[in-house]
């Protein structure tokens, strides 16, 4: 990982047509790329379609932003606490790969949005622990 430079910021959008088309032609998909917390949450409104893109979109934007793409489906969880922003929850490969390059999971900070068509997410890695 020498000379190995973090991007720093990652972003990714996912088209929400798509994502309901893939949970409805393959169910099994959800227990791949999510978590159980992940689709829990998702289920529980109207439009699952909307919050699976958007939890889709985080996970492409935190692996851009670490620099590894998304070398293992189900490394990245979002947690949604009541009235707070998103956070990230790091497992496996994807771990292991940030531990590489200096990255902590509080380093890592989401924002998702989405509508009828789209979601978006962005990454970025912010770290305010002074190194020495």
């Amino acid at each position: 990982m020498e000379g190995f430079v973090v991007p720093g910021i990652g972003v990714d959008v996912v088209d929400v047509e798509r994502m309901q088309f893939a949970l409805e032609r393959t169910p099994k998909i959800r227990r791949r790329l999510f978590t159980e917390a992940e689709i829990a949450y998702c289920e529980k409104y109207r439009f699952a379609e909307r919050h699976y893109a958007g939890r889709w979109a985080a996970k492409e934007a935190v692996t851009k932003a670490l620099g590894c793409g998304l070398i293992q489906w189900n490394g990245v969880e979002v947690v949604r606490l009541p009235r707070s922003a998103p956070t990230v929850r790091i497992f496996g490969k994807i771990k292991k790969f940030a531990e590489a390059v200096g990255v902590l999971e509080e380093d890592l900070y989401l924002s998702i949005t989405h509508s009828e068509l789209s979601a978006v997410a962005v990454c970025v890695v912010r770290r305010e622990r002074i190194s020495g």
